[in-house]
């Protein structure tokens, strides 16, 4: 009996160290963020984050943006707003789903978000630092770009503090519009694409913010 005991002991031992080594892991070769697809595949493989941009570019007939087959062609960095970006501004307008979003303002919204002609990382921005003066949204550093809408926006990297020591914490993206005065950020950024690059914008972006 102990020796059926041991045996079940060593079998299920095994099992467990096995389990471990796999772990549900497939090392697909690329590095973290970087994705051999279009960015429309990317969008529309990660249905709980860009679905609602997804029927966005369909009604601005902008697929061919993502897809890299547009006059933008495969260079160009976008600030994706997420579905719970586009959730808020569908309830702050008393609309139901996005379909009820005019076309027009679709094909706004996504080219507000456009950075054409170069794919820019994270370590690319420019640093800066935040107006002190409510009147004047621009501060000092950063660079001003102009977005495929024809909008500006102030784009400067800044480090937080972390744990009280000033400059520590992680470098984030920040996005200012001289016209709305709005401070936008970004969430998750250096998001690599075939066809462009994607910087994930917070989930407290509304689409009026550019």
């Amino acid at each position: 009996m102990k020796k059926i005991i041991y045996i079940i002991m060593v079998c299920l031992t095994m099992g467990a160290i096995s389990s471990c080594t796999k772990y549900n892991f497939d090392d697909t070769g690329l590095a973290n963020g970087k994705h051999d697809m279009t960015m429309w595949e990317y969008f529309k493989g990660d249905r709980y984050n860009w679905d609602s941009l997804c029927v966005m570019a369909e009604r601005a007939d902008l697929v061919s943006l993502f897809q890299g087959t547009s006059k933008y062609g495969k260079n160009f960095t976008f600030f994706g707003p997420t579905n719970h970006s586009i959730r808020r501004y569908l309830l702050d307008n008393s609309m139901e789903r996005v379909s009820d979003i005019p076309v027009a303002d679709c094909k706004t919204f996504i080219l507000n978000c456009v950075l054409p002609k170069k794919r820019v990382m994270l370590d690319d921005f420019k640093e800066g630092v935040k107006s002190s003066d409510p009147s004047t949204p621009v501060g000092k550093g950063g660079e001003t770009v102009e977005m495929a809408s024809g909008k500006q926006l102030w784009i400067y990297t800044f480090r937080e503090s972390y744990n009280n020591v000033p400059g520590a914490g992680p470098l984030r993206i920040h996005l200012v519009s001289p016209t709305t005065t709005k401070t936008s950020d970004v969430a998750s950024c250096n998001i690599e694409t075939n066809t462009g690059v994607v910087h994930s914008l917070v989930y407290d972006f509304n689409l009026t913010d550019f």
